[in-house]
């Protein structure tokens, strides 16, 4: 047999859909951490967060055979988990806008975030110190929490497909959070 963990998404889900369904089980082996705390930054709840996840998982199982193979399954599985949520705040009543425009009128910037900047929020060395990042993330609007949060996972071109936002776009918005994220650990109120 063959070493699934070895195989790419798109081979997983042809694998999947051409009914081994250990192939749909290293999909979401694969993602589950990342997918999981990107809806926990969303919502903010593990009961909702485990539905979307499930629902997310649920939306692949149902239709892997029609998913055509072009290298962007992770985009797809994030913007799944988008929409998912975005239902799930209008069916909650909840009003929380994913998109709405940045509060200091900036159109673009030049000096571009490099690639890898916003790493991994798992390089902090302590809980505390990942505490203090989570606590200043919370601070910023939730168009720029979700764009940190995804920047963890995702590529730029990546989250400019799932967001549905040009390259540039995407690229200053994440330049805007990082440095008002920057600029409030600095600030004696979160020393």
């Amino acid at each position: 047999m063959t070493n699934l963990s070895a195989l790419s998404d798109d081979e997983l889900i042809g694998q999947f859909a051409s009914g081994t369904a250990q192939a749909f089980e290293e999909l979401v082996l694969r993602y589950k951490n990342s997918l999981y705390q990107y809806l926990m930054s969303l919502v903010r709840d593990e009961g909702a967060a485990g539905d979307l996840f499930q629902d997310v998982f649920l939306a692949l199982y149902t239709h892997a055979a029609d998913f055509k193979a072009q290298g962007k399954f992770k985009s797809w599985l994030f913007l799944t988990a988008r929409n998912k949520t975005l239902n799930y705040f209008r069916d909650h009543k909840q009003t929380v806008s994913l998109d709405e425009p940045d509060e200091e009128g900036n159109e673009f910037w030049h000096d571009v975030l490099p690639d890898g900047e916003v790493g991994h929020l798992e390089q902090l060395q302590s809980r505390e110190g990942l505490e203090r990042l989570k606590a200043l993330i919370d601070t910023l609007p939730p168009h720029q929490q979700e764009m940190l949060y995804l920047r963890q996972y995702l590529s730029f071109a990546e989250i400019a497909e799932v967001l549905h936002k040009p390259l540039g776009t995407v690229l200053a918005d994440c330049h805007r959070a990082v440095q008002k994220v920057r600029k409030l650990a600095s600030s004696e109120e979160f020393l």
